[in-house]
């Protein structure tokens, strides 16, 4: 029996599924190699329904995200979820959105996350690659003129061919076509970093550590920095204008390699 299955990789239908719960470590796409601008977390929850005969019948995936903001406790504001479904039958079809995407990050809008969410339910997806895709449908209200385009471009990257009904492709429906012809799209990859929770909470807890350290080892310099101060100003200031003078750039240079 697997200790903590929600925090580690899983055999499930034959496949190997990533841990249930991840942390995202986003980076601005434009500025990789800089410090993160945002966590994301994801909870992931695949649900499978047999036939007497073993055969899976019914399927459905829901992956949660929610944005992790220093400082803020209450952050309803940044979550939401993307989810997909797969249902045998004549026709058997396969889901991708269950009636629509809707991605609420306003912080992080344009750095991939909605890539990789849907590079997710894609790859979740390909367990059948000869049934065919439930159609999407683009209207008017899920895009303004500001991110119609990119809205598209998002489907149109994974293999979604649409038709549209207005010059301006504003809305349109997606063509039939097999769940095999999808495509993976791993651009995600250039700006954000998959971490598992007990990795991260390890890493956060010794980075703290290493702060408090720190803080305490200036606590401490400031506090001999302070008292000598005192002590020098104590036996020279009115007596020895020079010795003073000295001895004050001496403390400031100590305070300077200090905060260093």
């Amino acid at each position: 029996m697997d200790i903590l299955p929600s925090f580690n990789n899983t055999r499930r239908q034959n496949r190997w599924v990533k841990p249930r719960i991840l942390m995202l470590e986003v980076r601005d796409k434009d500025r990789p190699n800089e410090k993160a601008i945002g966590w994301v977390l994801i909870e992931r929850e695949e649900t499978y329904r047999r036939d007497p005969g073993g055969i899976v019948s019914e399927s459905s995936i829901c992956l949660s995200y929610r944005h992790i903001k220093v400082g803020f406790l209450n952050q309803n504001n940044s979550k939401g979820f993307f989810d997909a479904s797969y249902k045998s039958g004549f026709p058997a079809a396969v889901s991708l959105t269950n009636g629509g995407v809707f991605l609420d990050l306003p912080e992080l809008r344009g750095q991939r996350i909605g890539t990789y969410l849907m590079n997710e339910i894609i790859q979740w997806a390909q367990q059948w690659p000869d049934e065919n895709v439930k159609s999407i449908k683009l209207v008017l209200n899920q895009a303004d003129e500001d991110n119609k385009e990119r809205r598209n471009r998002f489907y149109e990257r994974f293999g979604l061919v649409f038709d549209y009904t207005d010059p301006e492709h504003r809305e349109g429906v997606s063509r039939p076509m097999l769940v095999g012809v999808l495509n993976t799209v791993e651009t995600w990859k250039q700006n954000i970093t998959e971490h598992q929770l007990l990795d991260y909470l390890a890493q956060s807890l010794h980075d703290l550590e290493i702060a408090t350290l720190d803080l305490q080892a200036c606590k401490k310099t400031c506090e001999k920095l302070k008292a000598t101060l005192i002590k020098a100003e104590q036996n020279n200031v009115g007596v020895h204008p020079l010795r003073w003078a000295l001895c004050l750039k001496k403390i400031l240079a100590r305070l300077f390699l200090a905060e260093r």
